[in-house]
């Protein structure tokens, strides 16, 4: 038995010993949390100060009137005896309906006629778990946006459910909800202002919300929306327009991409029906989750407008067949820019914009409905736009755009923003690809994403995508390889953060042993393992173990990254960490005045890394009766924070609000 095993082993009998039980907190270290710094696959735990501004320990946070509702309602019309029941007094709401139907359309023109009732309205895209999460986030950091670079994201979500769970005069819209289940528990934990859901599912909301069915306009409503956006720009021939909105069943999206094109085009209805007579093929069922949709109409509207656009500039094609693979709403910049030069993406986002066939936002970002991206993604060899080796190649477009645009690292404040922008679009393009087909590259991708969940408090959903990382890499590497050990490792860290710290060492202690088969213990994969599985052990209690692990890695790392790595500084905190732990103080004084040497060294006397180490040291010396050291250091810390940092960076507003030593 090896001695990383016998410490795996000594640390679960310990554990038992001890009663150890999920769902104990891990963070020792005075004012820490367990944080991580990644590198590809590879993960360094880290016991970090959590610096929080002062606003952070405001119990109110939020000071006045904040609105949050998209402009999706240019071209509304009708709809009376739907905003008659939306003006009823409700807790809860949901409007259901068919894909395109309209929904999100009549959801916000009603919301706009309310911010005057409502100090705070906030619109959340919450088709799925990671965008709910991201919506709760974002409405955190609206009202305290000193928080966005200091709070995870959990942490931001969590705030936002206190905040909302203790007031009444807010409305709340979730849009295009999956299932009830999805929000059932969100809706019981703040129950007290107003939700407003849009979903396409009709059933199992009795007990959870109020329905309000929406079903495709009337044939004159069709109609009126259609001669609005032809007319925009000044009078146009309008003659067949009923002929047209009932061929193409009256829904909405599809009457606003007609009407568009017959703008753009100077194309008359009467016109447009004899251009969709030569395409009797296209109607056909369009494959959407939650069920059946408009498919076949928009798939029409598709074909035609995509035939012009296409003609003159190719991109525009390319372009909706990459997004399809992506989430609907706020594709952010960074992404689309890397599809092709920015100048020819803009004008193709352009053109289509202009077509109705997506949503341009001011910040850059583009939203496409969801029936645009299903037909896009529906291959149709009689569709010059939509063969399946066409699909096939945006697909493989959008995800080595993913992954090139993906930070490496998640493990700090500053990749969090890029991170928080690209989840729902990297767990959109995991939705839609077959766990089958995944390659080398998307096992990356996702197992990049899964640190960044765990760094954000979620490790449920981490495992999920290691899970998929694991069984992409055996098929494809084999179990034993050092990238399938390096993706168990990221199980294991997030069993720990349940809190199965047994299970979690057991597989740490299983990928070790993989990785020193494999790639052999002189490589910095190992010792980063070996870094993780002390930390883990010291938490089971086996405190000697731990050291001595640490000690062998942080050895390990200064040979091969050198003394100056961050690997080998966070690395050597830890070990700091547990020789506190393990009652030796002046060791780990030792070692922080080391990790702060180096840190200075590399990364300046100004920078929060090389401040934070200096705080950690303060309180070492307190504890060794090093009082009157620890009062003049603390400081001096303070005064280089406003020098380096300013009044307002939130370490400095951390140290105004930390009791000084003394």
């Amino acid at each position: 038995m090896s001695g990383v095993e016998r410490g795996v082993e000594r640390g679960v009998e310990r554990g038992v010993e001890r009663g150890v039980e999920a769902g104990g907190e891990r963070s020792v270290a005075a004012g820490g949390n367990i944080g991580r710094v990644a590198t590809g696959d590879h993960v360094t735990q880290v016991e970090q100060a959590v610096l929080l501004p002062p606003e952070a320990l405001a119990s109110d946070a939020y000071p006045g009137r904040l609105v949050n509702v998209p402009r999706r309602h240019a071209h509304f019309v009708g709809r009376r005896r739907e905003m008659g029941l939306l003006d009823e007094p409700f807790d809860v709401t949901v409007v259901c309906g068919l894909g395109g139907v309209g929904k999100s359309t009549l959801a916000a023109r009603w919301v706009a006629g309310k911010t005057e009732d409502h100090p705070v309205v906030w619109w959340i895209t919450a088709e799925n778990r990671s965008e709910l999460d991201a919506g709760l986030a974002g409405l955190a950091a609206a009202m305290q946006p000193a928080l966005i670079d200091v709070l995870t994201q959990e942490a931001l979500r969590e705030r936002a459910l206190q905040w909302l769970s203790g007031h009444d005069t807010w409305l709340l819209v979730l849009d295009n909800v999956s299932a009830p289940a999805d929000v059932e528990s969100l809706l019981a934990r703040v129950g007290r202002g107003r939700v407003l859901i849009t979903s396409r599912q009709a059933a199992g909301w009795y007990g959870i919300a109020r329905v309000v069915t929406l079903d495709v306009p009337d044939r004159s409503e069709s109609v009126e929306m259609f001669t609005r956006i032809v007319t925009h720009a000044g009078p146009r021939d309008t003659s067949g327009a009923h002929a047209l909105c009932a061929t193409l069943g009256q829904l909405p999206l599809a009457v606003a991409q007609a009407a568009a094109y017959c703008a753009e085009t100077r194309t008359s209805a009467g016109e447009y029906l004899e251009q969709l007579a030569q395409y009797p093929g296209e109607l056909y069922e369009i494959p959407v989750e939650g069920g059946a949709d408009g498919g076949q109409a928009v798939a029409w509207t598709w074909r035609l407008t995509l035939d012009r656009l296409a003609a003159a500039d190719p991109l525009t094609g390319t372009l909706l067949r990459v997004l399809a693979w992506w989430g609907p709403d706020r594709i952010p910049r960074t992404l689309l820019d890397r599809i092709a030069a920015p100048f020819a993406v803009r004008r193709a986002l352009g053109r289509l914009a202009s077509h109705s066939m997506l949503t341009l936002h001011e910040d850059g970002a583009v939203s496409v409905h969801r029936l645009v991206q299903a037909v896009a993604r529906t291959a149709d060899d009689s569709d010059p736009h939509r063969r399946a080796e066409g699909i096939e190649a945006a697909r493989l477009v959008a995800e080595e755009t993913l992954g090139l645009v993906a930070p490496e690292e998640s493990g700090s404040a500053a990749e969090w923003g890029s991170w928080r922008e690209l989840l729902p679009h990297v767990e959109t393009y995991a939705q839609q690809v077959p766990a089958e087909e995944d390659t080398a590259s998307t096992a990356e991708l996702l197992g990049r994403a899964g640190w960044f969940l765990l760094d954000q408090g979620d490790p449920l959903a981490a495992v999920e995508l290691f899970d998929r990382v694991v069984a992409c890499r055996e098929r494809l590497f084999g179990a034993d390889h050092w990238l399938t050990a390096c993706a168990r490792e990221g199980i294991a860290e997030a069993w720990g953060r349940e809190g199965a710290l047994f299970d979690s060492a057991e597989l740490q202690g299983r990928a070790v042993a993989d990785l020193e088969r494999a790639l052999g213990e002189e490589r910095p994969e190992t010792h980063r393992a070996r870094g993780r599985l002390a930390v883990t052990l010291r938490h089971l209690g086996e405190t000697h173990g731990a050291v001595v692990l640490l000690e062998g890695a942080v050895a390990g790392l200064e040979r091969l990254l050198g003394p100056g790595h961050r690997d080998t500084l966070w690395t050597m905190n830890n070990l700091a960490v547990a020789c506190r732990v393990d009652g030796r103080p002046e060791r780990a004084i030792a070692l922080h005045e080391t990790t702060l040497e180096r840190r200075r060294a590399r990364f300046g006397p100004g920078h929060p890394d090389t401040l934070t180490s200096r705080l950690n040291l303060v309180g070492l010396y307190e504890a060794v009766g090093q009082g009157d050291r620890a009062a003049a250091e603390f400081g001096r810390i303070v005064d280089d924070s406003v020098r380096f940092l300013g009044d307002d960076h939130p370490f400095t507003h951390h140290l105004r609000h930390v009791l000084p030593p003394g």
